[in-house]
């Protein structure tokens, strides 16, 4: 049976990364908004992280003898949402290295979990950086390939989105193998170091919202990567794709938190604004806005916790519930933050108040990897799967 009764570790979780957001981001995030405006690279908010780390929040998804928890999946979607309502780009930035330091624990050698794992445990500056392709896209289009050389692998060519790709300290890299059939989807997983020769930095991208989540273009020429350190695991049994499926409901936990972070600024502020002699809340067309607004928030986080609960317990099967949860909650996101800028009337346009950065950042929900088209294909043949 699903149960959302969250246990007193998970609370005590949750209002460990609300106060660290209230202390901790919500001070500068304005601040760190607009420095982008001058600098997209410039914004990361490294004393966050070191503090971050100092609670123990890094490292939760890692296994107990490397000082981690063994986080599940409902735990990262409770936390994700509490640092989404205060700092996206930021949010965005822990919840890849959760995803991508799960991945390797989940599918690295004992040898990859040694080198990569034990860093990032010890080190409270040590992000991950994401090239792969996620729950989502396709590797059809790759355009980074791999050739076997030397006893290794040479990596070839331009990955154009790559979370943290300026600032991480180990990128997961997708290519596609020169030894792949044509319109073959397969692709080799890699651990890259991040100042390996051969990988050149190129532009960093200026976004319209998450703007701490720095994304870059790398380049590839010739990178050398030992065969120790392709993710072996995860291309030969299908581990790293059932892994990706497994945490696809994190993804809609990002639009539940923005979301939720509107609601939360438009209640406040339409018992604190007055208009015809009494505060704009007790206008019903205002107050119905409100209500259609939570009434998103609350069903989008419901889907997302019993899609979380279903990937915790595999055995209960719900296939698809997974797409579902990214889809409706990726969508109402921008939505709800559309109504709190109306909410706001105005102000809502000006840079001076919250809700116009919500709306910015909730547009990163809609792509998550690709576009929610090829999400709704792939959740269409499974359900035709599933019917037949």
């Amino acid at each position: 049976m699903v149960n959302f009764l969250l246990t007193e570790e998970q609370v005590a979780l949750k209002e460990l990364c609300r106060s660290f957001g209230e202390r901790q981001l919500q001070p500068i995030a304005d601040e760190l908004d607009r420095k982008a405006s001058d600098d997209p690279a410039s914004p990361f908010p490294w004393g966050a992280l070191k503090e971050f780390s100092a609670l123990g929040l890094k490292n939760l998804p890692l296994p107990e003898k490397w000082g981690g928890a063994d986080m599940d999946v409902l735990t990262h979607c409770v936390l994700l949402e509490e640092l989404m309502t205060v700092e996206a780009g930021f949010a965005a930035a822990v919840h890849q290295s959760w995803k991508l330091a799960g991945l390797l624990a989940e599918c690295g050698t004992d040898d990859q979990m040694s080198r990569y794992i034990g860093a990032f445990s010890e080190d409270s500056e040590y992000l991950m950086g994401d090239g792969t392709l996620g729950p989502i896209a396709s590797s059809e289009d790759l355009e980074l390939n791999a050739r076997p050389e030397g006893g290794g692998w040479a990596l070839e060519g331009r990955k154009r989105f790559v979370g943290c790709g300026p600032i991480a300290k180990l990128l997961f890299m997708d290519a596609a193998s020169v030894s792949t059939a044509p319109g073959s989807s397969d692709a080799v997983t890699f651990l890259v170091s991040q100042g390996t020769p051969g990988i050149r930095q190129e532009e960093i991208h200026d976004k319209m919202g998450a703007r701490v989540f720095l994304e870059s273009e790398l380049t590839f020429d010739k990178c050398r990567v030992p065969v120790e350190d392709v993710l072996s695991d995860g291309n030969e049994s299908g581990a790293k794709n059932r892994y990706f499926r497994k945490i696809a409901p994190t993804l809609g936990a990002f639009g539940v938190g923005v979301a939720r972070a509107s609601l939360e600024t438009s209640i406040a502020h339409c018992l604190e604004r007055v208009q015809g002699g009494k505060p704009i809340f007790e206008h019903d067309v205002v107050s119905f806005r409100l209500a259609e607004m939570k009434v998103d928030v609350d069903v989008a986080r419901d889907l997302v916790w019993r899609a979380a609960w279903h990937s915790d317990h595999p055995g209960e099967g719900a296939p698809g519930i997974g797409l579902s949860a990214l889809l409706f909650a990726s969508e109402m996101a921008p939505r709800v933050c559309d109504m709190g800028i109306q909410l706001f009337g105005g102000y809502g346009f000006m840079r001076d108040y919250p809700v116009q950065k919500y709306w910015r950042d909730s547009l990163m929900c809609l792509n998550h990897g690709d576009t929610h088209d090829m999400a709704r294909l792939k959740l269409g043949r499974l359900i035709e799967t599933e019917a037949i």
